[in-house]
């Protein structure tokens, strides 16, 4: 019988496959980088890859934050 993993740690798992992949992979979003995301989907990832490749994203509701994110 193959090993049963969860659902988080597939998540997890091929995101990481991924950036180890390929070196233009990155991982954006809510609290993702040392808290690991809300599921800890991320967890790991900021110690292995760094805030070049992993980037917490501001966690608002008021549409003034996305203006900080959009190219100029």
């Amino acid at each position: 019988m193959a090993d049963v993993i969860t659902y988080r740690e597939a998540v997890a798992d091929g995101i990481a496959r991924e950036m180890r992949r390929d070196a233009a992979v990155v991982c954006l979003g809510e609290d993702i980088g040392a808290a690991g995301g809300v599921f800890k989907t991320t967890a790991g990832l900021i110690e292995e890859f760094g805030p070049a490749r992993v980037w917490d994203t501001p966690i608002s509701d008021r549409p003034s934050s996305a203006r900080r994110w959009a190219p100029r």
